[in-house]
C-alpha cells in the first residue's frame, strides 16, 4: 500500500489516545480536536456527531455497533465507520489500515473506470473452460446492440468480415497456445446497421500453474477513423490530385509488375502510350488556368472511356497522360486503340460555355523490346511521342531503337551548342540577294552554320531546333544580330561607291520576348548600322503563336525604320490577313513553288498571283532558291523583284563575300541567258 494521509477530526480523548499509539510507515496519522483549522488530508476520521459532511472522503466515528448516525452517515455517503466502543489501540491499527486499503482500491476502480470511459474502449471477459463471454455495455454499444448480443464467442466471430476472420482466428490460437505474448490484431466488425467497422482487439491470456489458457480478457477500440484517413493518404499518395487518376508512383509499381509477368511469359504483350495534348499552353494562355484543369479533367474521363477493363491511364503532370494496355492479342490492337483515343479527343469540349478543341500526340513502346525497369519505357514512349510532333502532332508514333539513338545523339549536340559560342565554333555565312532586273546585289541574307570540333559542319535544320526548345536561340539569336550588323557596317565602309546594301537576319519566335525590341536598338546604336539597311524576316509560324505580341514588337520596329519580310511566304495557313495586320515590306516566295516554275504552270501562276498581290499592297518581293537560268528568265518576265538561290551564289563566309562584292558584275552570262 502506497502511504497515505489521514485526519481525525474528535474530542473523544480515546480517539486522541489511538491516535498518538499508531505507528504505521504507510499511514500518516494526525489527530485535531476540532475542525476549526482543517488540514488538507486523503482520507478524514470524523465524530459522528460533527458536520462529517464537510470533509471528503469521510470515515464516521460512531459510538456504538448500531448508531442509527453511523448508517445515516453510509446512507448520506460516507465511505466507512468505525465503531468506538468495542476498539483498542491494536484494532484500531487494523481497522484503519483496512479503511485505508479499501479506499485506495476504491480509487484506483475509479481511476480504471474514467480511464476506459475516456478510452471510449470496449471490454470483453472470454471463459475458455465454459465458453462464455462477458462483453462490456460499450462493447455492444459500439456495434449498435443492447442486451440482444448473448454472451457466445461466436457473437464476436460471426460478426467478422469473412476476408479477415481466417487471420483472427489464427492469431487468436496462437496466444492461447502460448505462441504469442499478447494478442492483437485489426478487422472488419459488422454493425447492426450492416455496415463494416474497423476495429482494434487486444488481448491478453490468463495461465494456470501449468500454463493453460484458462481465460482471456482483452479490449476493442473502434480504428474506422482512422482508417479511412490511412486510406485517403495512400490514396493522395498514388493518385494525381486534380483528375484522381493514378499518378507516377502508381503507374510505375503497376509498369513493374507488367514487366514481371512479360519476364514469366513469353506470349504477354504490353504497350505504353505517352499522350502530350497538343497546343495546350495556348488553351491555359487564351482561356485561363481553370478553363485548362477543367478540360484535363475532362480529358482524363474520355480516356477512361476508351480504354479496357483492367487497362492503367495515369497523369504525370501537366498536359502528359500514360496509358498501360495489359495483355493485348496484337499490335495492331495497340494501334487501334491509340487512334480510338484520337478519335474521342478530337471531338469538341464544351468547358464552362466555351467549345475548345484539343488534340494529343502519342509515343509508343511495346512489351517485346524488351526492358528491365518501367522508367526505360516511359523514356522510349516519350521519345516515340516527340517524334510524332515532329511529323504534324496529332498521330501517333511506335518506338524503335534508332528513335533512343537520334535522341541521345541530340542531347549530345544540345551540350556541345552550350559551348559553341565560348568556343567560337558558329560562324555566318551570307547568302547575296540579287536585283533580278539589274543582277546586281542589293543585299545579303545572314545565315548560321556551326563548325564541331568532331562532327564537321553541322547543318542547322539539327541544331536550330534544339537551339529554340532550350532557349538557347535568344543568345544565339543576338550574338547573330551583333555580328550581321557589324558586317553590314564594315562592307558599307570598304564599298562606299556600292548601292546601300541590306543585312536580312532570321528572327525566331523565342526571340519575341518583351526585351526585343530594346536589345535590337541597343545593338544598332553600338554597330552604327544604320535601321533602313537591316532587313528582319520572320516566319507564319511565329506570327501565328505570337499574334498579339509580335504585332506590337513589329510596329515597333518598323516605327524605328527596320524593314520586315515574312519568309516562307504561301506555306503557311493566314498568310493574306497577315499581310494586312503586320507591317510588311517584303515577301519571300518559298523555295518550294520556285523549284517547278519553268514547268508547273501550276506553280507559275500562284507565284504570278503573289507577286501581283505583292504590288498592289506595295511590297517587295523575294524569290528563294532559283537554280536555272530558266527559272530566272520566268521571274523576270513576272517582274519579280528580287531573288537569291544557288544560280547566283552559296552562302559565302565573309572573305568570299567580299572578293564578290569587289567584282563589277558577278554575273555577265546570266544576262543574255535570261533575256
Amino acid at each position: 500500500m502506497s502511504s497515505i494521509k489521514i485526519l481525525a477530526v474528535s474530542d473523544d480523548p480515546a480517539v486522541a489516545a489511538f491516535c498518538d499509539r499508531l505507528r504505521s510507515p504507510s499511514i500518516h496519522l494526525t489527530c485535531v480536536a476540532s475542525a476549526a483549522f482543517p488540514i488538507a488530508a486523503d482520507l478524514y476520521l470524523v465524530d459522528e456527531q460533527l458536520a462529517w459532511q464537510t470533509f471528503h472522503p469521510a470515515i464516521v466515528l460512531a459510538r456504538s455497533e448500531n448508531s442509527a448516525d453511523a448508517i445515516a452517515a453510509l446512507q448520506a455517503g460516507a465511505i466507512d465507520y468505525l465503531a468506538l466502543d468495542h476498539l483498542t489501540a491494536d484494532s484500531f491499527a487494523i481497522a484503519l489500515h483496512k479503511a485505508a486499503v479499501r479506499w485506495q482500491q476504491r480509487q484506483q476502480d475509479e481511476r480504471n473506470a474514467l480511464a476506459i470511459a475516456g478510452a471510449n474502449d470496449g471490454l470483453w471477459d472470454w471463459n475458455i473452460a465454459s465458453g462464455q463471454v462477458h462483453f462490456s455495455p460499450r462493447w455492444r454499444e459500439m456495434l449498435g446492440y443492447g442486451e440482444e448480443i448473448g454472451d457466445a464467442i461466436d457473437e464476436w466471430l460471426d460478426r467478422i468480415h469473412p476476408d479477415d476472420l481466417d487471420w483472427v482466428k489464427v492469431k487468436l490460437v496462437a496466444h492461447v497456445n502460448g505462441l504469442t505474448a499478447h494478442f492483437d490484431n485489426e478487422h472488419r466488425l459488422r454493425h447492426q446497421d450492416g455496415s463494416y467497422r474497423w476495429m482494434l482487439t487486444r488481448g491478453l491470456a490468463v495461465r494456470d500453474a501449468n500454463g493453460q489458457t484458462t481465460r482471456m480478457v482483452g479490449s476493442l477500440t473502434d480504428i474506422t477513423t482512422r482508417k479511412h484517413t490511412e486510406a485517403q493518404l495512400l490514396h493522395d499518395a498514388l493518385h494525381d490530385v486534380l483528375t484522381g487518376l493514378p499518378n507516377r508512383t502508381l503507374l510505375l509499381d503497376r509498369l513493374r509488375h507488367a514487366i514481371q509477368i512479360a519476364k514469366r511469359n513469353s506470349d504477354y504483350l504490353f504497350a505504353v502510350l505517352f499522350l502530350d495534348l497538343d497546343r495546350f499552353k495556348v488553351i491555359n494562355d487564351s482561356l485561363g488556368h481553370m478553363i485548362g484543369d477543367q478540360l484535363l479533367i475532362a480529358i482524363a474521363h474520355r480516356l477512361s472511356i476508351c480504354l479496357r477493363p483492367g487497362d492503367t491511364v495515369a497523369r504525370l503532370g501537366g498536359d502528359e497522360f500514360v496509358v498501360l494496355l495489359e495483355d493485348v492479342p496484337h499490335v495492331q490492337d495497340v494501334t487501334t486503340i491509340a487512334e480510338r483515343i484520337q478519335q474521342a479527343l478530337s471531338q469538341p469540349f464544351n468547358i464552362d460555355g466555351n467549345e475548345v478543341f484539343t488534340t494529343a500526340s502519342i509515343g509508343i513502346a511495346l512489351s517485346p523490346t524488351g526492358y528491365d525497369a518501367p522508367e526505360d519505357l516511359l523514356r522510349d514512349a516519350d521519345i516515340a511521342m516527340y517524334r510524332a510532333k515532329e511529323q504534324g502532332r496529332a498521330r501517333h508514333e511506335i518506338f524503335n531503337p534508332g528513335m533512343y539513338t537520334r535522341a541521345v545523339a541530340l542531347l549530345q549536340i544540345e551540350t556541345d551548342l552550350r559551348r559553341a559560342i565560348d568556343r567560337q565554333e558558329l560562324a555566318l555565312y551570307y547568302q547575296p540577294i540579287v536585283s533580278l532586273r539589274t543582277l546586281q546585289i542589293t543585299g545579303f541574307e545572314t545565315l548560321l552554320r556551326w563548325h564541331h570540333p568532331y562532327k564537321g559542319l553541322v547543318s542547322p535544320t539539327d541544331f536550330i531546333p534544339i537551339a529554340e526548345e532550350t532557349g538557347l536561340i535568344v543568345p544565339i539569336g543576338l550574338w547573330v544580330l551583333r555580328q550581321a550588323c557589324q558586317q553590314m557596317r564594315q562592307w558599307q565602309a570598304e564599298f562606299p561607291d556600292r548601292s546601300p546594301l541590306t543585312i536580312s537576319v532570321n528572327l525566331s519566335g523565342k526571340q519575341f520576348t518583351p526585351q526585343m525590341v530594346q536589345q535590337i536598338r541597343t545593338i544598332l546604336e553600338e554597330t552604327q548600322l544604320q535601321p533602313r539597311f537591316l532587313r528582319l524576316e520572320i516566319t507564319e509560324s511565329v506570327l501565328m503563336d505570337n499574334t498579339e505580341a509580335a504585332a506590337s514588337m513589329l510596329s515597333e520596329l518598323r516605327n524605328l525604320g527596320i524593314q520586315l519580310s515574312m519568309d516562307d511566304f504561301g506555306t503557311g495557313y493566314s498568310s493574306l490577313s497577315y499581310l494586312h495586320r503586320f507591317p510588311i515590306d517584303t515577301i519571300k516566295i518559298d523555295r518550294s513553288f520556285i523549284h517547278q516554275i519553268d514547268r508547273d504552270g501550276e506553280q507559275l501562276a500562284i507565284v504570278r498571283t503573289i507577286i501581283t498581290l505583292a504590288w498592289n499592297l506595295g511590297m517587295d518581293v523575294i524569290a528563294e532558291g532559283l537554280e536555272t537560268t530558266k527559272q530566272l528568265a520566268q521571274l523576270r518576265s513576272l517582274q519579280c523583284d528580287l531573288g537569291q538561290g544557288y544560280l547566283f551564289s552559296p552562302p559565302l563566309n565573309a572573305a568570299d563575300a567580299v572578293h564578290l562584292l569587289s567584282g563589277s558584275q558577278p554575273w555577265p552570262s546570266l544576262i543574255s541567258a535570261s533575256a
